[in-house]
């Protein structure tokens, strides 16, 4: 019998289980594949290992919510910091964003000297300094309990008192007032793409201030991938078994019996780090299929991802950054106008070998575009992305051109869904626009007693440090004094 049982090796699931071991509790965690950290994890194909997204790791410092947890659980992670944390690359200039908020401020104001970029960062800094310093500490969001909302209403009046009315504000109402030009626009839509999963215009101005500000945080590249972070933090899981699918969990008296395939297990209490659209079929339960049904409805504004991934031949010089933003016209096959890039670490021994480095490159994609498609025309799209994006790539940053590259894979929402199981191919959560921030995203909650969802779909942040403040949010509703 197990205290906790977690359905989902992904960050949340992991950081979940982490900490409630860490509290005492007989925890065990349940992967369908043969890694851990879902769509944050790193792979291995034809002998050489990728991320599966292009990202850089953030927030390590013990002052955030996801260094302070590696402190609190004593875990060491293997990383090497960079700086810039990012390269972006428009057909006409290109901006490297700086830790040191004087330089990324220089740089940016070299880059846009027609727009006041000075007055804009300085209502970023202030609003993402106050958001920060509260974010160790929130309640679960949303709120639910008189206590949950006393503290969210505390939080609230720090962040006012802090951060200033912006705090209150749209995006568009304060960035219109600073940008004098589409360049700079589209600069700041396409980095708030990458943080925030939606555009200037559609976001909260404290959901942009913190994705407009994440590279003055320290920030990492994973040495090992990102996979070896969320195995880092899995070792505190006493039981973690990969290549376990959960095929159905039924009520068993005040437990629950999970049916697996490799066999079946007892626990006291069930988290599912599921997306909130793809859990009802575990359970025979109509009130978690009622649920699912309407939130698919009312979050039907979902991004998909689609990937390249290969092998470079180490040819860069020794300051090349190791992530871009590469910008571009608009792309038939996604109707994305940019992409990430992330290229391991030279010294790194698993992702980088015989000279070689490893690859990954994502962009978002309207997930109706890889729907209903024959094979042949499916594979055709493939290839025309594929081709749309090397020859971007090639423009931008011409050393890779002629660089010796291996084969080139390419995944779509239709590889996402297969291997991470998220409905219809999602990645990245709900998007933060206004409609929905703070308080209209699905809660951890759900009908049935003692089964909880953790992730990125169930909280409204972003990447590690936002699913980190959720699997927080969710062990203090848990075990309110296990965090204390």
């Amino acid at each position: 019998m197990y205290d906790e049982a977690i359905v989902g090796g992904g960050v949340g699931g992991i950081l979940t289980g982490a900490m409630l071991a860490h509290g005492g509790r007989a925890v065990i965690l349940f992967e369908a594949m043969d890694y851990l950290g879902g769509c944050s994890g790193t792979f291995k194909r034809g002998g050489f290992a990728y991320n599966a997204g292009a990202t850089t790791l953030v927030g390590l410092s013990p002052a955030l919510p996801l260094g302070f947890l590696a402190q609190t659980l004593g875990v060491t992670l293997s990383v090497k910091a960079i700086d810039p944390a990012l390269r972006v690359h428009l057909p006409d200039r290109e901006v490297r964003m700086f830790q040191n908020r004087s330089r990324l401020v220089g740089e940016l104001s070299r880059a846009f000297p027609q727009d006041d970029v000075e007055g804009l960062w300085k209502r970023i800094f202030r609003v993402s300094d106050s958001a920060w310093s509260v974010m160790r500490d929130l309640p679960p969001f949303p709120p639910r309990s008189v206590k949950e909302l006393r503290s969210a209403a505390r939080a609230l009046m720090h962040l006012v008192a802090q951060g200033g009315p912006d705090v209150l504000r749209s995006a568009k109402t304060v960035v219109s007032s600073h940008v004098k030009t589409p360049p700079f626009r589209h600069f700041l839509d396409q980095l708030l793409l990458i943080t925030n999963q939606a555009f200037s215009d559609e976001v909260p101005f404290l959901a942009g201030a913190l994705g407009l500000s994440y590279t003055t945080l320290d920030n990492y590249s994973a040495l090992g991938g990102m996979g070896a972070a969320a195995e880092a933090f899995a070792r505190k899981i006493p039981v973690v078994m990969k290549q376990t699918l959960v095929r159905k969990i039924e009520r068993n008296g005040g437990t629950f019996r999970l049916h697996t395939t490799r066999g079946s297990f007892e626990a006291r209490r069930v988290i599912l780090n599921r997306d909130v659209w793809g859990a009802a079929s575990l359970f025979d339960d109509p009130s978690l299929k009622t649920l699912e049904t309407k939130r698919q409805v009312r979050y039907r504004d979902r991004w998909g991802a689609v990937t390249l991934h290969f092998m470079v031949r180490n040819d860069f010089p020794g300051d090349f950054e190791a992530h871009h933003q590469i910008h571009h016209p608009l792309n038939p096959e996604t109707g994305s106008r940019s992409f990430f890039l992330s290229l391991s670490e030279p010294s790194d021994e698993r992702l980088s070998p015989g000279g070689f480095r490893s690859v990954t490159i994502s962009t978002h994609t309207e997930l109706p575009r890889w729907e209903n498609l024959s094979l042949d025309g499916y594979r055709d799209k493939k290839d025309r992305f594929r081709d749309f994006v090397l020859l971007a790539l090639y423009r931008a940053i011409p050393e890779f051109r002629n660089a010796e590259k291996g084969a080139i894979l390419v995944g779509t929402p239709r590889t996402f869904a297969r291997y991470t199981r998220r409905t219809g191919g999602t990645v990245g959560g709900i998007p933060l626009r206004l409609r929905h921030f703070p308080l209209g995203y699905p809660s951890s909650l759900t009908p049935l007693e003692n089964v909880y969802f953790v992730g990125d779909s169930v909280f409204p942040g972003q990447g590690w440090p936002g699913v980190a403040v959720g699997a927080m949010g969710l062990v203090r509703r848990l075990e309110p004094d296990l965090l204390t």
